[in-house]
C-alpha cells in the first residue's frame, strides 16, 4: 500500500504516470478513503452497481440457457434436478434448487435477472466490504464486464461462482478460525459450476494439510467440517457420473474443430478480443515483463522464501486450467479465468497486491469497464431474439397463445413467454432437454405436424427449417431471420451462434409492417 505523509492509504489513478512530483501527488491524493469516509465511499460505489443494474435488466432478453435452467426449476422434481438434471446438463444441482425455490417465494413470472442481480450485488458487497485491496481496485472491478453483465444482466449459475470467489477471498486468511464458514464457501465454489469444483477440492485437501501441519492438537475440530465437504464431494460425482456421452462427444467436437479457442480465452480475458495481432502483442508484452522479473535474483529469493505457497498457487492453476480446458469453455465461461486470477492473486500474495502499483492490470480493469457499457449499449438498443417483438404481435392482434408455436432450442424463451412447458427429455437426440408439449411428445414428426395447424405466428431455429414445408407463412423483411438467445453480447460485440427465422401469416403481414 502507497502512504503519504499521515498514513493515509491511497492508490495513483489508473495507470498514468509521471515522473514529476506535483502531478504524481495529486494523482495520489485522488482517491483517499479513510474512516468513515472510505465506508460511505465504498457504499456509494455498492449502491452505483445496484442502481445501474436493476436499470439495465428489464432490456435483457432470455437466452435459450436461462429459460432452460427456469423451465427445468418450473417441472422438474426436486428428484430428478438433483440426480438426473446434473448428469444431462453438466451443471450442478444447486442453481435450479435456487431457482425453484425463487418460484415458489415469487412466482412464475418472476424476472430470472433480478435473481443474478441480488447474487452479484453480494458478491460486489463482499468485495467492497470484506477484501483488504487498494480503493482503486474497489472502484473499478465491480463495473467490469463479467461482474456488471456477463454474470450479473445475464442469469447463469456463474453468478454464484462469482458471490463463492469473492467470499472464498475474504475468508482465506481467517480459514483456521472460520472453519465452518470456510468449508461452506469452498461447498459454494463446487456446487456453482463444475469447472470450479476440483480446485475448491484442492483446496480443501490443502487446508486439511494445513490443519494436521500446524494445529495438529486442534485437528478433531477439523473433522465435522472437512466430513461435511468430503460428503458433498462423493455426492457431486454421483450427480455427474457416468457422464452423457452424447453432451461430451458434442464438446469435443467443437474443440477439434477450433483448436486455437481455448489458448486464446486466457488472452482475451485480460484484454482486446477479436484481434489477433493485438492479442500476441500483449501476451509478448507480457511475457517479456514476465521474464525480466523471473531473472531478477531477489525476485526467485522471494520465490523459494515461499516455496510452499508458490507451490500451492501453481497446484491451483493447474488443476483450474486442466478442468476448464476439458469441458469446451465458451466465452461466457472466460469470466471464470478473471474471477479465479482475481481471487488467487489475492489469496496467496496479498502484500503483492497491495504493494504495488501494477499499471497493466489497472489498463485490464479499465478496458474491461469499457467492454462493460458497449456491452450495455448494444444490449439496450439491438435485441438478440424475438421475445419482445412477438409478445407486441400477440397483444396487436389479440392473438391467443394457442394460435403461436416454436420448433427447436433456441426457441425455449418464446416458449415460455407463452406459457409452454412441460419436461419430456428424449434421450439420445440432443446433449439437453426438449421441451414439449404432452401432445407434440406423442407425435412422430413434432416440427411438420405442428406447422399443419396453420397458426398465426411461428418461430424455427434455422438449423430445423430443412424438415418443415412452411409455405403456409410468409417471412416478412422486417422479420428476415432475427437471431434468438444463443446470440449474445461479448465485449460489446454482438455474436450471432445461431438464428430464428419468424414466420407469420399473410393477413398479419400488412397491419405488422
Amino acid at each position: 500500500m502507497i502512504r503519504l505523509k499521515g498514513q493515509a492509504e491511497c492508490l495513483p489513478f489508473i495507470f498514468f504516470y509521471t515522473r514529476h512530483t506535483k502531478r504524481m501527488t495529486r494523482l495520489k491524493t485522488f482517491f483517499i478513503f479513510s474512516g468513515a469516509t472510505r465506508f460511505w465511499g465504498y457504499g456509494a460505489v455498492w449502491a452505483a452497481f445496484v442502481l445501474l443494474s436493476l436499470w439495465i435488466a428489464p432490456y435483457h432478453e432470455m437466452w435459450a440457457d436461462e429459460a432452460q435452467a427456469l423451465l427445468i426449476a418450473q417441472n422438474a422434481s426436486f428428484y430428478d434436478i438433483i440426480s438426473e438434471i446434473p448428469h444431462n446438463e453438466m451443471h450442478p444441482s444447486l442453481w435450479y434448487l435456487l431457482l425453484k425455490l425463487s418460484g415458489y417465494i415469487f412466482g412464475t413470472h418472476l424476472n430470472i435477472a433480478y435473481i443474478s442481480v441480488f447474487i452479484m450485488s453480494a458478491a460486489v458487497g463482499v468485495l467492497l466490504f470484506g477484501c483488504k485491496i487498494p480503493t482503486i481496485y474497489k472502484i473499478l472491478l465491480p463495473f467490469g464486464h463479467y461482474f456488471l453483465y456477463q454474470y450479473n444482466i445475464i442469469s447463469r449459475n456463474y453468478c454464484l461462482a462469482y458471490l463463492a470467489l469473492a467470499l472464498l477471498g475474504a475468508l482465506y486468511h481467517k480459514r483456521h478460525s472460520c472453519r465452518w464458514e470456510y468449508a461452506g464457501v469452498l461447498l459454494l465454489m463446487a456446487e456453482s459450476t463444475f469447472i470450479l469444483a476440483p480446485t475448491a477440492a484442492v483446496l480443501g485437501l490443502f487446508w486439511l494439510a494445513e490443519a494436521y501441519k500446524f494445529h495438529r492438537s486442534l485437528l478433531w475440530r477439523y473433522i465435522a467440517p472437512f466430513g461435511m465437504l468430503a460428503i458433498a464431494g462423493i455426492f457431486t460425482l454421483w450427480q455427474i457420473f457416468p457422464f452423457n456421452h452424447a453432451a461430451f462427444a458434442d464438446r469435443v467436437a467443437r474443440i477439434s474443430c477450433s483448436p486455437s479457442a481455448l489458448p486464446s480465452h486466457f488472452a482475451e480475458t485480460f484484454f482486446f478480443g477479436e484481434n489477433l495481432w493485438l492479442n500476441l502483442a500483449f501476451i509478448l508484452f507480457i511475457a517479456y515483463f514476465a521474464i525480466k522479473k523471473a531473472l531478477q535474483p531477489s525476485f526467485c529469493e522471494k520465490i523459494w522464501q515461499n516455496k510452499d505457497v508458490a507451490a500451492q498457487f501453481i497446484t491451483v492453476w493447474g488443476i483450474f486450467c486442466l478442468t476448464y480446458g476439458s469441458i469446451c469453455p465458451m466465452y461466457y465461461h472466460q469470466g471464470l479465468i478473471w474471477g479465479v486470477f482475481l481471487c488467487s492473486i489475492y489469496m496467496f500474495f496479498p502484500r503483492y497486491v497491495c504493494n504495488q502499483k501494477h499499471y497493466l492490470f489497472l489498463a485490464c480493469a479499465a478496458m474491461h469497464i469499457f467492454w462493460s457499457f458497449k456491452t450495455i449499449v448494444y444490449n439496450m438498443h439491438h435485441a438478440y431474439s424475438a421475445q419482445f417483438e412477438t409478445a407486441a404481435l400477440v397483444a396487436k392482434h389479440s392473438l391467443p397463445n394457442a394460435k403461436v408455436a416454436t420448433a427447436g432450442y433456441h426457441t425455449l424463451p418464446l416458449r415460455l413467454l407463452i406459457g409452454r412447458g412441460q419436461l419430456y427429455f428424449l434421450p439420445g437426440e440432443k446433449p439437453y432437454h426438449i421441451w414439449l408439449s404432452p401432445e407434440e411428445a406423442a407425435q412422430k414428426n413434432i416440427v411438420q405436424n405442428t406447422i399443419n395447424q396453420h397458426l398465426d405466428i411461428f418461430a424455427i431455429d434455422v438449423t430445423e427449417t430443412g424438415k418443415a414445408d412452411l409455405s403456409y407463412y410468409q417471412n416478412p423483411k422486417k422479420f428476415y431471420e432475427y437471431h434468438i438467445p444463443a446470440a449474445a453480447t461479448y465485449k460489446g460485440y454482438l455474436f450471432f451462434e445461431q438464428s430464428l427465422l419468424l414466420y407469420i401469416k399473410k393477413r398479419l403481414i400488412h397491419t405488422a409492417e
